[in-house]
């Protein structure tokens, strides 16, 4: 009897309404402090890209620690690309969680292509504008050029671009359908595409959910690099499929063990 007790599984400690405000609170306090900080560097400091990464880096750990959860990383050599290269990473999307935790997973250079909105929003659009962050208008031909080649010359000068090819949060951790913008982008770029798998985020919080578990551990895995110039704008579909079969292999190895 002591030996079942002793191998049961932990049950999953969810945070009340209180601590939800609090962590709702402290994640809006972290990114203003960040963004202010990246302001207030920027103009003092004139490379700032490697002051911009510390404070993205401690942003992120701050946003984990309010719900104490511990990454397992693994696969980290298959960061190790061609020098120069420019690299996209594709991530699954489940949870609001997913970008600290890839930015923590990652500690790289790494910046996220944003919509156009955020660049509006005071403070935080300064900062992301300062930080490096991308924007590529689709709907408007001429800016999506300059936008892409704005993109290309960030990536070969050392940003890595995180996409979400999913476009919206999956509720349930299963891999939804690719779209096809991020991968325009990477043969546009002519781009490396790291997949990277987060598992079982949606087990601390999924979608638009408010329900947050606290005190769980995630594992994440950075797979083999996948060069987009080895595809053509013709071939665009077995890139999606073959990127989306590097992820699938490993959420499925996840779910048999």
């Amino acid at each position: 009897m002591k030996l079942q007790n002793k191998n049961k599984v932990k049950k999953r400690k969810s945070a009340g309404k209180v601590r939800i405000g609090l962590i709702a609170f402290l994640t809006g306090l972290y990114t203003f402090i960040s963004s202010m900080k990246i302001i207030l560097g920027s103009l003092v400091v004139k490379n700032n890209r490697k002051l911009i990464d510390k404070i993205m880096l401690q942003w992120a750990k701050n946003i984990l620690g309010t719900i104490h959860l511990t990454l397992k990383v693994s696969g980290q050599e298959n960061l190790q690309v061609e020098k120069n290269a420019a690299v996209i990473v594709m991530c699954n999307h489940s949870s609001l969680y997913d970008i600290p935790v890839a930015i923590q997973a990652l500690n790289t250079s790494f910046r996220f292509v944003a919509k156009k909105e955020m660049f509006n929003i005071p403070v935080l659009g300064t900062a992301i504008k300062y930080a490096e962050f991308i924007s590529i208008d689709r709907k408007n031909h001429e800016q999506a050029i300059k936008d892409l080649e704005k993109a290309k010359e960030k990536m070969l000068d050392g940003i890595t671009l995180w996409m979400a090819p999913e476009g919206t949060r999956s509720k349930d951790g299963k891999l939804a359908k690719f779209k096809k913008g991020g991968f325009h982008i990477a043969l546009d770029t002519n781009a490396t595409i790291i997949p990277i798998v987060i598992k079982d985020i949606h087990k601390v919080q999924a979608g638009d959910q408010m329900k947050i578990f606290l005190g769980q551990t995630i594992d994440v895995e950075i797979c083999k690099p996948i060069d987009s110039k080895n595809y053509s704008h013709d071939s665009r579909l077995q890139l999606i499929e073959d990127v989306r079969n590097s992820m699938l292999s490993v959420l499925n190895r996840k779910l048999k063990n």
